[in-house]
């Protein structure tokens, strides 16, 4: 039985998310652990699996995620993107903190290891849908999520760059604060969020999603 109360509700998550001077490569770009996520598996009661670091300059966004626990068997179709396995971001250039439903200013990418290019076994970033949206985005553009990744024996990491222009709404200067949410598919684990229950509906409502405040904005 899904508990009574999300147990994430019972904390206002908003963490900081660092400023950096380069998006990418990752190898001139480095992620350092100021820029890591804390872990809130036990507090929701998942499994421990993902380690999530985040930065971002006037450029946009930049994500890193390992994973673990998930074997090496993956099933990655972009045309199939919502259930898809990989790392799904949830992200509001414009957070309202009350509207139950995603609007234009709401961006789901699901970010997989492989499946992309001529012999689908590159990384590929695609844009998938968010339920109950009231207003569509405007369509993500090519090229705007440029992602690298490594697959493990256990796993596999993800490195990506989420440009302004895949973000509809992105001004820091106005808005240095942003909705977001992820969340690890697997097709043997199921749908692992970071920061509330399975149960709950963080596909597609935006209250449930935490903050990140862009320091130096």
């Amino acid at each position: 039985m899904p508990p009574l109360v999300n147990p994430g509700a019972l904390f206002s998550f908003r963490f900081p998310c660092r400023r950096v001077k380069s998006l990418w490569p990752p190898a001139s770009a480095p992620l350092d652990d100021a820029c890591r996520l804390p872990s809130l598996a036990g507090i929701v009661g998942v499994p421990d699996i993902v380690a999530l670091w985040i930065a971002w300059n006037d450029g946009g966004l930049r994500v890193r995620a390992d994973v673990k626990g998930v074997g090496a068997s993956r099933w990655c179709q972009p045309t199939r993107p919502e259930d898809s396995d990989g790392l799904h971001l949830w992200i509001a250039t414009r957070p309202t903190g009350e509207s139950h439903r995603a609007g234009r200013f709401c961006r789901r990418l699901a970010l997989l290891p492989t499946g992309g290019g001529k012999l689908a076994d590159k990384p590929v970033a695609v844009a998938a849908s968010i339920p109950r949206t009231s207003e569509m985005p405007a369509e993500l553009p090519e090229g705007s999520v440029p992602i690298g990744a490594t697959l493990l024996a256990d796993g596999w990491s993800i490195d990506a760059a989420i440009t302004a222009a895949a973000l509809p709404g992105w001004d820091p200067a106005e808005i240095p604060r942003l909705g977001f949410f992820a969340a690890v598919i697997d097709r043997r684990l199921g749908r692992i969020p970071y920061g509330a229950p399975p149960e709950y509906p963080w596909e597609s409502d935006p209250t449930i999603w935490m903050e990140l405040e862009l320091a130096g904005a």
